[in-house]
Parts: C-alpha cells; structure tokens; sequence
C-alpha cells in the first residue's frame, strides 16, 4: 500500500470511528433525553394520581359535579401512560397508540419518540424491568379507584347517599392512596437507579469510544511514521556506506510502497555505480598497465602545473638520476632545475593556449649524465573538450641520437676515405700502370731510376692503403 494510501486509510478509520463516537454520543444523548421524559412523566403520573384521588375525595364530601370532572381529567394521565405500556409490551408494538398515549400523559411531544426507543430497546434492563413492574402495581392499585368513582358518582346522582355512606368513600379513597404510596416510590427509587446507571455507562462508553479514536489513531501513525522513519533510516544507512566505499551494501526493501519504491531505484542506483566504477577500475587499470609498461615518461598537470599523475618510468628516472621521490600534488619548481623551470612553464602555458609543442634536447642532469628527448606538450583536455592541464610525454632517444651522430661520423670517414682514393691513390696507381706499360714493350729495358720510381709508388699505394684501414677502424 503507497503511503498515500496509508494515509487515505487512516483518515477513514479515523472518520468511521469518529463517526461511530458520533453516532453513539447522539444515540446516549437520546437516550438520556428519554430518561429525562421518563422521570418528568413520572412525576406528572405522581402528581395526577394524587390529583385524581383529592378530587375524588372532595366530590364524595360535596357531590359537587366539578370535582368528579377535575378527577376524571386527572385520571387521563395514568391511563395514557397505561396505554403507552400496554402498546408497546404487544408481540408487535403499536407505535402509534403508544405515542396518543404518552400525548395524553402530557408527555413532551419531542421526548415521545424517544421515550418509545428507550422502552423498545431496553426494557430487559433490570432497572427498567423493576421500574415497569412498580409501575404495573401502581396501576392496577390505582385502577381500583375507577369502580369506585363510578359507584360514588351513580350514588349521589341518585341522591340516596349518606352521610355514613361518604365517610366509606373518603375511607376506601384513602386506603387506595396508602396502598400505592409505595409502589409510587420504588418506581421514583428504581427509575432514578437506572438513570444513574445510563449516565454511567453513556460516559464509560464515550469514553471508551473517545479513547479508542485516539489510541487508534495513534497507533496507526506511529506504525505508519515507524514504517516510513525505518525506510528511509535504511536508505540513509547504505548511503553512507555506500558513501565510505562499501559499494556491496544494498537497501533491504520491506514494502511496497513508496519507500520501497525508493529502495528499489536506490538498489538500482547503486549496481549502476559499481558497474560504472568497476568499468572504470578496469579501464583506469589498463591505462596505468599501459603507461607504466612503457619506457615513455608520462607526466599530467592541472593548470597551476601541479603534479596530477606520472607512470613508474617517471618515477624511477628521477629516483636514479635526481635522487628526488616524486609525489601527486608537486609544483615545477619543486622538481624542475632552476635552468629548467622557465622554459618548461613557457612551454605547458603555450600548450594551455591550445599549441602541440614537439621539441628534441639533450638534458643533463644532477648525477652528471646527460640524455637527449623527444618532449611533446599538449593540452589536456576533459570530455566536453575543455583543457584542464597539461600532458608532458618526454622519450629517450640517446641511443638513436648517438647512432644519427655514429652514421654522420661514418659519413665523414667515407667521404675522407673517397677523397683518399680519389687523390692519394689515383698518384700512385698512375705511375705503376705506365710502367707495368713500359715493361710490356719488347725493347725497353729498365733503368735504376725507372725502377726506383716504381719502387717509390708501390710504397705511396701502400700507405694510402694503411691510411684508408686506418680511418675506416677509427670509425
């Protein structure tokens, strides 16, 4: 469930129990409101039998017809309340007879629905059974007064009654009012028992209900708080130790919702970024396998020339040859010479300006050797093509410097040597090829100078031959 869902969900359990608090307060406040119509019509019951009786006793001592008419009036109270009872205690109530009946016990016609719903409802109550069994009893004691009235009032409309006689009628009127004092006060006693104990409960279950509401929606968002605040307390874990290169931690999800969801792209997250390290890892391993294979300096500056990266020739070189240990972070002056220093910062600025600066020098250094590189400068550059440094690739090449100088001391030699044949030997040979030419002739006959010349020019040819071996041996 997404936590928008969680949170439609607590807002309707919220709303149903606050509903059902409601609904419970109203139906406690009707009832209530009933209990009230109850003891008000328990004391209209009260007040009417005790009219009733006074108006029947004042009509048996006076015969006066007002008096019998105040008591039949009074006596509609109590019979209306029967009435009510009577109804309502059917195998299938009669609503509407129960309502003329509280109507005509000058009940309040808004407590009379209400009245009916208490005695529909509750009349198993213990309370309300023994309020309606005193109830009963006071009626069937005040139903004897009708029989009574009814005598008396046939009496005096004869005009056959006695003085005796009235004393009778005030006497069995009387006896009537004692006997239904009690069953008057039980139902007042146990009536006011039973509204004390609706009170009570009308409370406990408010109460309840008011406590349940809040405990529940409590505890409904403390689980949905503790559910989010521990999502989001994993994520925040693995990321900082993602953060301090744990990049095998991965989130452990635990729900569907939107944390979850998180989780997930989180774990996605992160397999993407090992993958994209690990390839980097490999690349940036090859790269370094590549440039420390190599017999090539390799150095990388940022743009204060500082020192970013160099290969393991770099660094031995100038263990050996400067007796200098180099490190990421040095500036040019820290490991250039002094002589060094102006030209190199000219050339890595010239680079910075987008130049590619090929140049080759010889370079002697601190341990008295010398040696000749192939120095390029170029700019480094990022991947938008932006330059952020300097690359400075620096290649001996003394042993093909030394060779070039070989070859052209070679050249020299040669030339010397072709200049040698060309003018000291061709002397010589001359003189020895006219007189081998001289000797071929049938006639001649060979003089101590001629001989001695000849002598002469083999000795020339073989010195010129001694200079030739000489020169090409020093070479």
């Amino acid at each position: 469930m997404s936590i928008a869902n969680k949170l439609y969900f607590t807002v309707g359990i919220m709303a149903v129990l606050i509903i059902i608090e409601l609904c419970t307060l109203r139906f406690c406040l009707h009832t209530l409101s009933a209990i009230r119509g109850y003891v008000n019509g328990e004391a209209l019951w009260s007040k009417a039998q005790r009219d009733a009786s006074l108006q029947l006793r004042l009509y048996a001592t006076s015969g006066k017809e007002v008096h019998y008419r105040s008591y039949l009036k009074s006596m509609q109270v109590p019979l209306g309340d029967r009435q009510e009872r009577i109804a309502l205690q059917q195998a299938k109530p009669d609503l509407e007879m129960a309502r003329a009946g509280l109507l005509q016990g000058r009940n309040h016609p808004e407590d009379i629905d209400e009245m009916i719903s208490l005695m529909q409802n509750f009349h198993e109550v213990s309370y309300l059974k023994r309020t309606i069994y005193y109830w009963e009893k006071a009626e069937q004691t005040l139903l004897k007064l009708i029989p009574i009235s009814e005598e008396l009032h046939r009496a005096i409309k004869s005009g056959r009654i006695t003085p005796a006689d009235r004393i009778a009628f005030t006497d069995r009127i009387d006896q009537i009012n004692t006997e239904i004092t009690p069953y008057e006060e039980g139902f007042s006693y146990t009536l006011g028992e039973g509204s004390r104990w609706l009170e009570n409960l009308v409370f406990r279950i408010l109460f309840g209900l008011a406590l349940t509401v809040e405990v529940t929606g409590i505890l409904i968002a403390v689980s949905i708080s503790r559910n989010i605040q521990k999502g989001l307390g994993e994520i925040i874990a693995v990321a900082k130790k993602l953060a301090r290169g744990s990049l095998t931690e991965r989130v452990k999800v635990s729900s569907k919702d939107e944390i979850g969801v998180l989780g997930n792209a989180f774990n996605i997250m992160a397999d993407h970024l090992q993958s994209t390290i690990d390839r980097h890892q490999v690349s940036e391993n090859n790269l370094r396998s590549f440039f420390n294979s190599t017999r090539a300096c390799h150095l990388l500056l940022d743009k204060e020339l500082k020192l970013l990266y160099f290969n393991q020739t770099v660094l031995a070189f100038a263990r050996e040859h400067c007796q200098l240990e180099l490190k990421i972070g040095l500036e040019p002056h820290q490991w250039l010479s002094a002589s060094r220093l102006k030209d190199f910062t000219e050339q890595c600025r010239r680079a910075m300006n987008g130049e590619i600066i090929h140049e080759e020098k010889e370079i002697t250094y601190p341990d008295g050797e010398s040696f000749w590189w192939s120095l390029t400068y170029e700019g480094a550059r990022n991947a938008n093509g932006e330059i952020i440094g300097v690359t400075y690739h620096a290649i001996d090449i003394t042993k093909r410097v030394n060779q070039e100088q070989a070859i052209i001391a070679q050249n020299r030699s040669l030339t010397e040597i072709a200049h040698m044949q060309s003018h000291g030997m061709r002397r010589p040979v001359a003189n020895i090829i006219g007189l081998i030419e001289m000797f071929e002739s049938d006639d001649f006959k060979i003089s101590n100078e001629e001989l001695m010349l000849f002598k002469k020019s083999i000795y020339e040819l073989d010195d010129q031959i001694r200079n030739i071996i000489g020169e090409t041996q020093r070479n």
